[in-house]
């Protein structure tokens, strides 16, 4: 996959003073040079030569124009420009103007942006003109060595400043990779709270259609057999259940579009000691016989814990009456200080009826039980001839 070319940054203007790419300063550039500069203008060889005397003030003026410019190919024009200046004069005889090719050096070669090209033609070509320059001047050789030791110097300076610059530049980088992917987590944290929501309410959701919807179908269906053999009495008694099934499973589907709209409204239905034993009166009342081992009261178990062995049983229930109408089911419940344990069986049919879209019941008590994050789990499966769904609730 091909890069895509980095987007030129936008060029502003920086004020007078304000640090360039490598940190330094306008204002302390032209001090130096300046001060320099007026020195090198009481030379005797400035004196002397008006060429020299031009040349010192061209440079001047040069990083002058340097200072006030904004960054670009110009500035970095105009550093070599000043470099090749001052070389010239510091071959003269001047040698205060090596200043200038020192600070080009320094400016160049101390900014990470600068290709090898200026950086080579400064260096470079600043040592060809000081030492061809200072030859036809018939300069000493101590004062042309001289000149390359303060020069070298700038050089040496310039690659520790190039360093710096590009540990500070690294470092902001990670810091943006390290702000990216502090982003990243919030956005998948953010993510996944959402899906963690919807999946609570899909299960809120299924059970009041598995449980209410289902468990009214079987009274409406009661209700009509009885009517054609005539006997009104039961079949009243029966529409008063089916009402109350139909009410418990509006108020489940109110409760489930609040927490949809309201995460935190949805704390959940408060459980009653009685509700495993009011599901087993439900499971009956549909036709269904039960039996049942050990005591279903609930009394000191957690409402969390209530509520998904509640659900649990009430999965357990519509399932048996889905896929084996009539046949008997055994509830037990075994409990200590520590563990309840509710375990569901029923004869498994041999042939499982379809069920377009099934298996969301068992998948959202699992995530019920896995929610409570205390090791309480449930499992579901066939087992020989039968189907047991088996609830282990880790009490504090």
């Amino acid at each position: 996959m091909s890069e895509r070319p980095e987007a030129a940054r936008p060029t502003t203007a920086v004020p007078f003073g304000a640090p360039d790419a490598t940190g330094m300063r306008s204002w302390i550039v032209l001090v130096i040079i300046v001060a320099l500069g007026l020195s090198a203008l009481q030379d005797r060889a400035v004196a002397e030569h008006p060429p020299v005397l031009v040349l010192t003030v061209v440079t001047l003026l040069l990083w002058l124009a340097w200072t006030v410019l904004r960054p670009g190919r110009i500035r970095s024009v105009l550093v070599v420009a000043c470099a090749a200046a001052s070389s010239v004069g510091a071959g003269l005889g001047v040698p205060q103007l090596i200043a200038g090719l020192v600070a080009g050096a320094v400016l160049l070669i101390g900014d990470p942006r600068q290709r090898l090209a200026p950086i080579v033609a400064l260096t470079g070509g600043g040592c060809g003109l000081l030492l061809v320059v200072g030859a036809l001047a018939r300069i000493t050789t101590t004062s042309l060595l001289l000149d390359l030791a303060v020069l070298a110097f700038g050089v040496l300076i310039g690659v520790s400043r190039r360093a710096r610059v590009k540990a500070a530049e690294q470092q902001e980088a990670l810091r943006e990779a390290a702000r990216e992917a502090s982003r990243a987590a919030e956005q998948d944290a953010a993510r996944n709270r959402l899906l963690e929501d919807r999946a609570a309410v899909a299960r809120d959701l299924h059970d009041v259609l598995a449980h209410s919807l289902g468990g009214l179908v079987l009274q409406l269906d009661a209700i009509e057999a009885l009517l054609e053999r005539g006997r009104l009495d039961e079949a009243a008694v029966r529409a008063g259940a089916a009402r109350t099934l139909a009410a418990e499973g509006l108020a489940d589907a109110r409760r489930a579009v609040a927490a949809l709209r309201d995460p935190a409204l949805d704390t959940g239905p408060t459980v009653s000691d009685e509700a495993l034993e009011d599901l087993l009166t439900a499971h009956r009342s549909l036709g269904g016989p039960v039996e049942v081992t050990g005591d279903p009261a609930l009394a000191g178990v957690d409402q969390p814990h209530r509520q998904v062995l509640v659900r649990a049983l009430q999965e357990a229930l519509t399932n048996a009456r889905r896929h084996a109408p009539s046949s008997p089911v055994h509830v037990a419940v075994e409990r200590d200080p520590h563990l309840l344990v509710l375990r569901v069986e029923n004869p498994a049919p041999s042939t499982p009826s379809p069920s377009p879209g099934g298996g969301h019941g068992l998948t959202g008590m699992t995530e019920r039980f896995a929610s409570l994050g205390d090791g309480s789990a449930v499992s579901a499966g066939r087992r020989g001839d039968r189907f047991v769904v088996e609830a282990r609730a880790v009490l504090a």
